[in-house]
């Protein structure tokens, strides 16, 4: 409810700014402000900035402008509202051509579906960012650009578990980015989530540090490498120690409004206090992680509905064209035969130009069926995903059946993850036998779940559950 009021208050509070707002005057004073964390202030400064510019009528400039302040609100954990506002930078940017502005867009909208766990698609805008930035001029924005997508595809390799991917990036990075304090805060994260080389991540978080004065870094910077020497201390069992870099790092985070590392800062503080054996302070920290994590997560869960919907527009598109091609080249590949019957029947002699058409029928048919193969496969592997208990079954369901998972979650809000996981299996048709291999239980705890969830979704008794999952 603070967060609504407190956004109400900033759209409230904007009031018309008579000097010219210039592409670069508007980046620079935004800088200005983030590097302070002061993301309130790149709000309204961009909000008056908008206004401008649709008075002008620069498209430019209201795609650069709605840009600015969607990565404000993304900060703010208000990821829909943020989308929002890519979109309609997105609409502006058609206008013009600006291959540095399509990249930062593209970048923004990958932030917001990392932030939202969505990080496939997320490094499938990344991508669309280096293209862009490849026919861009070599300007400082643009290396910014370039460094963002590095640090952002390093991080969502790193959630997908692709350790070729995470070198490739920590490569690239030393490479091209040298002097980037980021950088050296990433590679420390590297070692302490396998819990290796300790003293190497004293040693890069030093070099963070110095780096983070000498370029006059952004606020967060300071954030990310005081939680990171909490995170060193505790798995040095030093608690007091870690303590004190957690109080540290907490301060900025709530300056800046970061909900995500708000959240994970209170949770370390609870954990740590929990180590330390005071309960009464554990509890504390308790009760406000679980107050935050539940209003965000809740934000979150609206957000990811709304992406997963364009998203499940996007691909049903793409399978109709798909279809479409199928079908046209079955009937290039019927009519050819017609064809040839024919030309044969009239001129026998005409066997050399009846041996070329039947190469090309074999072509045709050849590439209906590879078609139709590409639409079967990732079936066929989301099938030996759930008979694995891959962990990563559900994220691939949600990519294959965007429409199908937002309207169950939608409908039923009320459901688990368990029984998300569950329906996921009926929906790929998967027999008790195998649904068992996928939770490791009997065939009897499979049929007992299904009547459970039934009685759950308040289902008619002769209706069956797998035949109402497949109707959804």
């Amino acid at each position: 409810m603070k967060k609504v009021l407190f956004i109400f208050f900033l759209y409230a509070s904007v009031q018309s700014y008579s000097q010219n707002y210039t592409p670069a005057k508007l980046d620079s004073i935004t800088s200005i402000y983030k590097n302070k964390g002061e993301y309130e202030k790149v709000f309204q400064y961009n909000i008056a900035a908008l206004r401008y510019y649709k008075e002008q009528d620069n498209p430019e400039g209201e795609a650069l402008a709605n840009i600015n302040i969607a990565n404000a609100l993304s900060t703010f954990d208000e990821h829909q509202k943020s989308l929002h506002y890519l979109d309609e930078a997105g609409k502006k940017l058609k206008l013009v051509n600006n291959n540095g502005l399509n990249a930062r867009l593209c970048n923004e909208i990958a932030r917001n579906y990392a932030f939202l766990g969505l990080y496939s698609q997320a490094n499938i805008q990344l991508n669309k960012s280096i293209e862009y930035l490849k026919h861009s001029p070599n300007t400082e924005e643009n290396r910014n650009s370039l460094f963002f997508v590095y640090i952002w595809k390093w991080s969502n390799f790193e959630d997908l578990k692709l350790p070729d991917s995470i070198n490739a990036m920590r490569k690239k990075g030393l490479k091209d980015f040298p002097n980037e304090p980021k950088i050296y805060v990433r590679i420390a994260e590297q070692f302490l989530s396998k819990k290796q080389h300790l003293d190497s991540v004293e040693y890069y978080l030093n070099k963070a540090s110095v780096l983070a004065v000498e370029k006059n870094s952004s606020l967060h910077t300071y954030g990310a490498i005081a939680t990171r020497r909490g995170n060193l201390y505790t798995l040095k069992k030093d608690y007091p120690k870690a303590l004190e870099y957690y109080q540290e790092s907490l301060p900025i985070y709530l300056k800046i409004n970061r909900g995500a590392d708000i959240i994970d800062t209170y949770k370390k503080i609870y954990q740590t206090y929990l180590a330390l054996n005071d309960i009464p302070k554990a509890n504390e920290y308790l009760a406000k992680y679980t107050q935050l994590n539940d209003s965000i997560h809740s934000g979150e869960r609206k957000a990811v509905a709304s992406v997963v919907n364009n998203l499940a527009i996007e691909q049903e598109k793409e399978r109709k064209n798909l279809y479409i091609m199928i079908v046209a080249f079955a009937g290039i590949a019927v009519g050819s035969i017609v064809t040839i019957f024919m030309i044969r029947k009239r001129n026998k002699r005409r066997d050399r130009l009846f041996e070329e058409q039947k190469k090309i029928i074999g072509e045709k048919i050849m590439e209906a069926d590879q078609l139709k193969k590409k639409v079967d496969t990732s079936i066929n592997e989301l099938s030996k995903m759930a008979t694995s208990n891959d962990p990563f079954f559900i994220s691939k369901f949600k990519e294959m059946y965007p429409e199908f998972h937002e309207k169950l979650i939608s409908q039923y809000p009320e459901l688990t993850n368990h029984d998300i996981k569950f329906i996921a299996y009926l929906r790929l048709n998967l027999t008790n036998k195998e649904i068992g291999q996928c939770g490791n239980v009997t065939v009897r705890a499979v049929e007992t779940k299904k009547y459970r969830l039934k009685k759950k979704l308040e289902l008619p008794s002769d209706m069956d559950l797998g035949t109402w999952v497949l109707e959804l």
